[in-house]
């Protein structure tokens, strides 16, 4: 029987999703190297896992089906490579995953160069044809690619994905699986597209709107290309945006996860945001994170799905 798969949402209900369980490869990050592997500081294994852990068991509860990498590939040498990854469980960010198959990225900093080949064989091993995989010189992260709904996907590049991968991505699945790409020039001190912008519902999202309203965003589709100012355009098109105030946007203030049905997780410090979501009907689930915040990245990054509806 065929598997299933396609996620051109942030917030269809969320079926299936790849993660991995941080290991010993979190102790090979110390005070002298952190930096060098993007981390923002020395976390507690032990501890660490146990966020995590707590992160699974809340989506599993909700009906959501993990796959592991390590069990996936248990019996390959690649277990031996995830030993050497300290940031292979932001999953998120080696792609993601269309209607006609896998988009595979090329990370932009040496630390991470292995994750995208990982999980490639972790998809191919489940049933999931790759669609496209981006090759040097440019840079593609799953981080930058945010979908605003089920025909159009956002794209976040500048700082770890680069235009050359926004126009290949746009050759592979433009009047393929998506009506429109919008191309997002972020500003210099954001790192993926996720941490700046999500979309919560058709006319829902939270923003720290500095990080996109810089330069103007381009609107691809067949026969046209636009030019927009990407907060107002979406006012446009209907969506009220939240903002994120600088300290929220340092502890992750817009890496949220919906998982359907108008549930959100988020890391639990975020209390401004949760309140003005609740105010707006979603159920905000808290996710304790303050290990995992050390390794830099948000609860969006941890989870890559592979099906929604």
């Amino acid at each position: 029987m065929p598997v299933e798969y396609g996620a051109q949402s942030e917030y269809g209900k969320l079926i299936k999703t790849v993660m991995h369980i941080p290991g010993e490869e979190i102790n090979l990050v110390d005070g002298e190297n952190r930096r060098d592997y993007l981390f923002r500081e020395v976390p507690d294994l032990d501890k660490l896992r146990e966020e995590h852990y707590k992160l699974m068991e809340a989506l599993k509860s909700e009906g959501v089906e993990v796959i592991l990498i390590e069990e996936v590939l248990k019996d390959t040498e690649l277990i031996e490579i995830i030993k050497m990854c300290p940031n292979a469980f932001f999953t998120r960010d080696a792609g993601t995953i269309t209607n006609i198959g896998a988009i595979i990225g090329r990370m932009a900093k040496p630390c991470r160069a292995a994750e995208p080949l990982i999980m490639m064989e972790t998809l191919k091993k489940i049933g999931i044809p790759i669609a496209l995989k981006i090759d040097a010189p440019a840079t593609f992260e799953g981080g930058d690619a945010v979908w605003l709904n089920e025909e159009t996907l956002m794209i976040g590049y500048v700082t770890r994905t680069s235009e050359d991968a926004v126009n290949t991505i746009i050759k592979e699945i433009l009047g393929k699986t998506a009506k429109r790409v919008i191309a997002v020039p972020l500003t210099k001190e954001r790192v993926h597209l996720d941490g700046t912008l999500m979309i919560l519902s058709e006319d829902v999202a939270v923003s720290r709107v500095k990080g996109i309203s810089m330069y103007p965003s381009k609107i691809y589709e067949e026969e046209s290309i636009k030019l927009v100012n990407l907060p107002k355009w979406l006012e446009s098109q209907g969506y009220e945006i939240i903002k994120v105030k600088k300290r929220e946007d340092r502890l992750f203030g817009a890496n949220l996860l919906c998982i359907g049905n108008n549930k959100v997780l988020s890391y639990t410090w975020n209390k401004r945001i949760m309140k003005e979501l609740e105010k707006r009907g979603f159920d905000v689930i808290g996710i304790d994170g303050y290990e995992l915040i050390k390794a830099g990245g948000g609860i969006h990054c941890m989870v890559l799905p592979i099906l929604r509806k």
